[in-house]
């Protein structure tokens, strides 16, 4: 009942075309018996032996035949509106969610896994579609029309209405028993939720799989995901089905008892025939409602256990923001005694630094030392443990994800482009740019000759999270997306480190395009790249360990020193590797 009325919440925005669709199929049950009263006015004026005339016959034929006509036609009116509802519902639905996962943190999602969401987004909220479409404006006149013939039956005869209901103690044993397997169905969903993360993950890593013969039966995690799956879907069957087969062939047998016991009765004088006859036509009038209705209980189990899933998520803390209004003076940026732990473990450990308007800073360090995670946290990526992070004066706490978007572009190291054309990929970055503002952009990145030289320039897809082109060529067009935002701060994560050394140069040319009179954070690897920067942060397990330019580091920090020495060797190295010399 709880996820009847979550679901009911859920189509409320479109009750109007549910209620629509309830009165139709109504009509629809109403218009399905009527022709079995008529049929039992012919059977008793044949078995009483009262004349009728073949104009008699042909107006009961007409009216069965237009009663069915109509029972088609107000059933399917009420399927398209229950459709309807039911579609928009879903529409919905899933703005709802994917409006809620916007408020998540990062962080949640990559532990939840991208597979969970997917579930979520897709399967569990397309399985919505049946449950409003069918159930609720089915579900209720199959409820209320068999209810409407008891009645009648025990207005008619008392033991009448009591035989006619013989069927249902063998269906409510059968359906008791089936509600016994809900444990079995929590393994089998959570069984799903893991197979749905292991085939997006094999997808994903495709390319690995190839390039290292792991087919599908040889990746351990895919095959074992699958065969769970496949173990615990076959155990729920297999013991539900004989339950199953049970409720289909008893539940909708409404004379089982009724005939046997009133032909009995007929027999023996204590039962009218026209009695006896009428209530057998009227029970077997609810053999159908009593079918579907057993469908749609099996389906109540079902759905309830993935809009229960759907709630988890739509329940979990998203990221705090309570935005007051006020619009950040200037850009510069501080970080107040900064504390971030991630799964228990502490990542940053009470770091503050100021970083001046329009001024360059750097944070470098060692791999894991959390530089990438203080660049993150600076758009919200997750919320602080401690501490404060303001932009211009104002918390980042108390600017909504659109407002403090608008202050902040972001290019990071995995870049991501969607599969629409490359066009609309630059013009994510500013939704109302023309055509023309593209372009201008894209020969500032650096990409608009290889654009053109594309089978369709900027009309061509990007293929899935752009694929179709090089790292190089993407790195630039999410700095083309970065330009044409024109916010005022830009954070630098790597952005050239997986690129080859002639992309690199153009990617740098692209950059410094970018970052004239802006306020720029760079995390660094290539501490070449970084040496003018106005301010350098050493960052070393989580805590900020030093600061000051590229000279005063030098000279008085050992953990940067350290890692220049390392940077110098390793230029060496690739020098060494370009003359010829491997040895």
């Amino acid at each position: 009942m709880d996820g009847f009325r979550k679901i009911i919440r859920y189509a409320s925005d479109y009750k109007g075309k549910v209620y629509k669709a309830m009165t139709l199929i109504f009509l629809s049950v109403i218009a399905g018996i009527i022709p079995y009263i008529m049929v039992y006015d012919i059977v008793i004026k044949f078995v009483n032996d009262k004349p009728f005339t073949l104009s008699y016959l042909l107006i009961m034929a007409g009216g069965i035949l237009l009663f069915l006509l109509f029972q088609t036609i107000f059933y399917l009116q009420g399927l398209g509106a229950s459709h309807d509802a039911a579609y928009d519902t879903l529409m919905g639905m899933r703005v709802k969610f994917t409006n809620k996962i916007m408020t998540l943190s990062i962080g949640d999602i990559q532990k939840e896994g991208i597979g969970k969401y997917k579930k979520n987004l897709v399967d569990d909220i397309d399985s919505m579609e049946a449950y409003i479409a069918h159930m609720i404006p089915e579900g209720i006149p199959y409820v209320v029309m068999p209810l409407i013939v008891f009645i009648i039956l025990f207005i008619i005869d008392w033991r009448m209405g009591l035989l006619s209901m013989g069927s249902i103690p063998f269906g409510m044993i059968a359906m008791t028993l089936m509600m016994r397997l809900s444990g079995k169905m929590d393994d089998y969903y959570k069984a799903s939720s893991k197979a749905n993360a292991a085939i997006v993950e094999y997808i994903h890593g495709m390319e690995v799989v190839r390039i290292f013969n792991k087919t599908a039966t040889s990746f351990e995690k895919y095959k074992n995901a699958i065969t769970t799956l496949k173990d615990f879907t076959l155990a729920l069957y297999r013991d539900s089905w004989t339950l199953m087969a049970m409720n289909a062939a008893i539940l909708p047998c409404t004379i089982i008892l009724l005939l046997p016991v009133g032909f009995s009765m007929y027999i023996r004088g204590t039962l009218p025939l026209s009695t006896f006859i009428f209530s057998v036509l009227l029970t077997l009038s609810i053999s159908v409602p009593l079918v579907r209705l057993l469908e749609y209980v099996g389906l109540l189990t079902h759905v309830s256990k993935k809009i229960h899933e759907l709630e988890k998520t739509m329940e979990q803390r998203g990221l705090t923001v309570e935005d007051n209004g006020k619009s950040p003076v200037g850009n510069e940026i501080l970080y107040k005694n900064v504390v971030f732990a991630y799964e228990q473990k502490d990542v940053i450990k009470d770091v503050s630094f100021k970083v001046k308007e329009n001024s360059m800073t750097a944070i470098v360090g060692r791999s894991g030392s959390g530089k990438s995670t203080l660049a993150k946290l600076l758009v919200h990526y997750w919320d602080i443990g401690g501490g404060d992070i303001t932009i211009g004066g104002v918390s980042i706490k108390n600017m909504s994800f659109d407002r403090l978007s608008k202050y902040i572009s972001y290019v990071a190291q995995d870049t991501f482009l969607f599969n629409i054309s490359i066009m609309e990929n630059i013009r994510i970055g500013k939704p109302d740019a023309t055509d023309e503002e593209v372009i201008k952009v894209a020969k500032m990145a650096g990409c608009h000759d290889f654009i053109m030289n594309l089978d369709h320039g900027y009309n061509t897809s990007a293929g899935d999270a752009g694929k179709k082109l090089s790292v190089g060529e993407k790195q630039r067009i999410t700095i083309a997306r970065a330009m044409i935002k024109d916010a005022p701060i830009i954070i630098l994560d790597e952005a050239t480190s997986s690129t080859d050394a002639e992309n690199e140069d153009k990617i740098q040319e692209a950059l410094n395009n970018l970052i004239a009179n802006k306020t720029l954070i760079i995390i660094a690897h290539r501490l070449s790249t970084i040496v003018h920067a106005d301010q350098i942060l050493v960052m070393d397990d989580g805590k900020l360990v030093d600061k000051g330019t590229h000279n005063e580091l030098l000279n008085n920090s050992m953990d940067y020193k350290a890692l220049w020495d390392a940077h110098m060797k390793s230029m060496e190295w690739n020098i060494k590797v370009e003359e010829g010399n491997y040895a």
